[in-house]
């Protein structure tokens, strides 16, 4: 089976669907190695995973985004462009969209959606990104075959927000790190004790409900451990520095920023627990890579995020900072507590892999070729 996979996310720094590109092609290539893989990076196709844009694109995109309101406007058509000229010529058996949107193509598809939160929370993403998703996604849904998304809850929302039969779309949960490597070199540095976030600092993740919490508690026990965010500030993070500032908590968060991926397990092992209070998530990667690592972890009751964490977790609403602040204050002085938590982190992740993920997604390409022949 040839499989033409639009690559183009991995262009830019890791995150979110980047990972997911990244982590699923590898994953593919070593599961399948008899089937043959096309990636298509916006103006070219390699049989090679890039795990960096080529030095002229990364320069030409920054540029783009510098000059323009809106670039996609501009990038868009020229990418269809080269897509529609050369997809043909690749003679792919099928070709998966990673990130929503297809690519003009005709022929057997597949497309992955991992949630709707440009639709139910478009306040929380930048004018550009809902202006191309608003001209494209609708426009093109008809041209897939099947989808793939993330969560039975994402797989709802699909359905519910689009009108798409649940038979055209298939759950395919994620997997975790790539491999749990072992400590090796110098390790990054960081307080002895601290709670963790790990994920971009945007309004989706609920950052300044945290902070509030985190305030409260820390006013009750003086000596709570820091909190860490891992991940770059995105679009409209005014908000969380303004709580940080408000709250006075400049000398109790460590801002980190961005952290490559093959250097988070550092992060993850030496946390006390992981904090993830999102309010809409498709999945919620970051919940399993703590649990793969065996951290306890709270999170939010709400969305995808139950089906990821199942009883492992301390769930909680993601509008209640009492809830959380006295969470914070349980795991900080419960020692058993977190053992217990940390095992059951350990059990749950097991049933994650991103090999499983590959496996169900060829499944998925063969079901649409049986559509065709």
């Amino acid at each position: 089976m040839r499989v033409l996979i639009d690559a183009f996310p991995l262009l830019a720094p890791r995150s979110g669907v980047g990972n997911y590109t990244w982590f699923l092609t590898k994953a593919l290539k070593k599961a399948f190695p008899e089937d043959d893989y096309v990636y298509f990076y916006g103006r070219r196709f390699s049989r090679d995973i890039l795990e960096a844009a080529p030095s002229f694109d990364a320069k030409l995109r920054l540029t783009l985004k510098k000059l323009l309101p809106y670039p996609y406007r501009l990038t868009q058509p020229i990418k269809e462009t080269f897509f529609r000229l050369g997809a043909p010529k690749q003679k792919a058996d099928v070709y998966h969209e990673m990130n929503y949107v297809p690519l003009p193509y005709k022929g057997p598809q597949v497309t992955t959606v991992f949630d709707m939160s440009l639709i139910r929370y478009p306040e929380t993403h930048p004018k550009d990104r809902r202006a191309y998703f608003e001209s494209y996604f609708k426009k093109r849904l008809p041209q897939s075959d099947h989808f793939i998304t993330i969560s039975d809850f994402s797989k709802r929302e699909l359905s519910e927000l689009y009108d798409v039969p649940q038979e055209k779309i298939t759950t395919v949960y994620l997997g975790g790190l790539e491999e749990v490597p072992a400590l090796e070199g110098p390790e990054p540095e960081t307080p002895e004790r601290y709670f963790l976030y790990c994920g971009n600092l945007e309004p989706r993740k609920n950052l300044p409900m945290l902070l509030r919490a985190y305030a409260t508690a820390k006013k009750r026990d003086r000596s709570l451990p820091k909190l860490m965010f891992v991940g770059s500030p995105s679009w409209l993070a005014e908000e969380f520095f303004e709580t940080l500032r408000k709250e006075n908590l400049e000398e109790s968060a460590v801002i980190k920023g961005f952290v490559p991926a093959a250097e988070l397990p550092y992060y993850y092992r030496k946390a006390l627990a992981f904090l993830f209070p999102s309010k809409y998530e498709g999945f919620g990667l970051p919940v399993l890579e703590a649990m793969q690592m065996g951290v306890p972890v709270v999170t939010s009751d709400c969305a995808s995020l139950p089906e990821v964490a199942g009883d492992a977790g301390i769930m909680l609403p993601p509008d209640d900072a009492d809830a959380w602040s006295e969470a914070l204050l349980l795991l900080s002085g419960d020692e058993t507590k977190r053992a217990e938590l940390s095992q059951r982190s350990l059990e749950r992740a097991s049933l994650f892999s991103w090999a499983k993920c590959a496996k169900e997604t060829r499944s998925v390409y063969e079901k649409v070729l049986s559509l065709y022949f």
